[in-house]
């Protein structure tokens, strides 16, 4: 929706700016610029759809499962352990206009801060400023109950592009652990010693997540939810 009433808005000031500057107007421009405002009330309607359906979700299956079908806003999302809701998550933005930002195309995992709340411990992932701006990598804090227990990193390296994979590296409470997936699979893994200790799956919009019971068994759930969507997988 957003996207469509930036163009709108870019559209009406170019084409003003060319009628002032070499007096070119053009009615049939202008009515072609139109079009953008059913689509952006068309766009609407489907991103309210895909927040109501994300919230409305209510499980199923034997393990933990989530449904994203809305990526862009601060919509509250779900977690569930079978039909039991186990957690919940959703997006923040430090200013309003990283919410606008973001809604146009290949740039929707910028400006990526997630707040969790699973199994009674909360949890932040706040996205380091500037990172974007001055290198290729991105890196996150973790927070739990106010206090900084961990960082998240990109790792972008010559011998993973030539894998077609993509790497996070997480850090929490002294424990590390790389979260991957190939760039073609669906199928996210963590990491730790080398050994896969959790993965994830998605099928359409369902999430699903094969995650141990261990203590760290939310910041796992958490992880592969941030990786999901800053690699838009």
């Amino acid at each position: 929706m957003v996207y469509c009433i930036g163009m709108f808005v870019l559209g009406v000031v170019a084409l003003t700016a060319r009628g002032l500057y070499f007096d070119i107007f053009r009615i049939t421009e202008r009515g072609s610029l139109v079009a953008f405002l059913p689509a952006a009330l068309l766009l609407f309607w489907i991103e309210r759809w895909q927040q109501k359906r994300d919230t409305a979700f209510n499980g199923g299956g034997t393990g933990y499962t989530s449904l994203l079908s809305d990526r862009q806003s601060t919509g509250i999302k779900q977690i569930y352990r079978s039909e039991t809701i186990v957690g919940s998550y959703r997006r923040t933005f430090e200013q309003a206009w990283h919410r606008w930002f973001v809604a146009f195309p290949k740039v929707e995992n910028f400006f990526l801060n997630l707040d969790f709340d699973l199994s009674q411990r909360e949890l932040r992932f706040e996205e380091k400023a500037g990172q974007r701006l001055w290198s290729n990598q991105t890196e996150w804090m973790i927070e739990e109950g106010g206090e900084t227990v961990g960082d998240i990193q990109t790792e972008n390296t010559v011998r993973h592009a030539v894998e077609l994979t993509e790497v996070l590296n997480m850090t929490y409470r002294g424990e590390t652990y790389q979260i991957r997936s190939p760039r073609l699979s669906r199928r996210i893994e963590v990491r730790r010693d080398k050994k896969t200790i959790a993965t994830s799956h998605r099928k359409r919009h369902l999430l699903t997540f094969d995650v141990p019971d261990l203590e760290t068994r939310s910041v796992l759930l958490a992880g592969m939810i941030l990786f999901r969507l800053h690699f838009r997988e």
